[in-house]
């Protein structure tokens, strides 16, 4: 049966209301796909998933596109009735609205859809806030990261297949990074941690978020959560499964996993193995 791996205690709920505010400037609308995707500040709910799709896929594709090209990436194996284009636009049309001065935020544009500049995304907001060099702003660009990329989305495979996917991973993991090593210099380990684990939400296989972790740990002299997030890391190499089992009685337990990478390995050994935290030390880089 498959259990879930432990987690050390997170007491940053005071972290969880740093973002940024929305909507943002000039935006009345915003395509918020940092996690479970969601259209915040639509005249009305959608009433068919694929116009939703439709939205989102629009949201980063701002120049435009032409009903072919849109159908394609969304039903990337079949062909789509031209009606069936036509109504799933409409039905995303309808839900959008229209802004205060009339314009519709999905304006009619014939063979070819675009977005109006009403509608915004949070990835627009991330990037406003991690671009700069202060850490206050890092921290309200990863307080807007709840899951993973995408997350819910049954069409979106052309996230995948163009990189849109990949560059948003790498620009939360990277953030995180930055913040966590910021943090972790200043002793200031659950901080890190928090930062950590907002990159985590983003992209749950970046191993070097998991060396932050264990400095993070290691910061606050937490060193069950050093163990902690080994496990954590083993349950996610080994899919879940135990790779200990069928080992003798009287043999050792499995206490690293058997696929981390050895700069992992090693870093956790020389941690685990200091008496106290080194406050006044400095962590390689992540």
């Amino acid at each position: 049966m498959r259990t879930e791996p432990p987690r050390p205690f997170i007491g940053m709920s005071r972290l969880e209301s740093v973002c940024p505010p929305w909507p943002a400037p000039g935006t009345e609308v915003e395509v918020a796909v940092l996690g479970p995707v969601e259209i915040r500040g639509a005249a009305q709910p959608f009433a068919r998933a694929a116009s939703k799709e439709l939205v989102v896929y629009l949201a980063f594709h701002r120049q435009g596109v032409r009903n072919d090209v849109w159908a394609t990436a969304l039903w990337t194996d079949r062909c789509i009735a031209s009606s069936t284009l036509h109504s799933t636009a409409s039905v995303a049309r309808r839900a959008l609205g229209r802004s205060p001065s009339g314009g519709e935020h999905l304006p009619r544009g014939g063979r070819r859809l675009r977005l109006a500049g009403s509608v915004g995304t949070d990835v627009d907001r991330f990037a406003a806030a991690a671009g700069g060099a202060d850490p206050n702003g890092w921290k309200e660009a990863l307080a807007l990261v709840r899951g993973r990329p995408f997350e819910g989305l049954h069409l979106a495979d052309w996230a995948v297949l163009d990189g849109t996917q990949a560059q948003l991973e790498a620009m939360v993991v990277g953030t995180a990074l930055k913040a966590a090593e910021y943090f972790l210099r200043r002793g200031r380990g659950e901080e890190a941690e928090w930062a950590v684990r907002r990159g985590l939400r983003a992209n749950p296989y970046d191993e070097r978020l998991y060396r932050g972790l264990l400095w993070a740990m290691e910061r606050m002299g937490n060193r069950a959560g050093m163990w902690s997030t080994m496990a954590e890391l083993r349950f996610l190499s080994t899919d879940g499964a135990d790779r200990s089992a069928g080992h003798g009685a009287g043999m050792e337990r499995r206490t690293v996993p058997p696929s981390v990478h050895p700069t992992t390995v090693a870093l956790f050994r020389e941690l685990s193995q200091r008496e106290s935290p080194a406050a006044r030390g400095e962590p390689s880089r992540l």
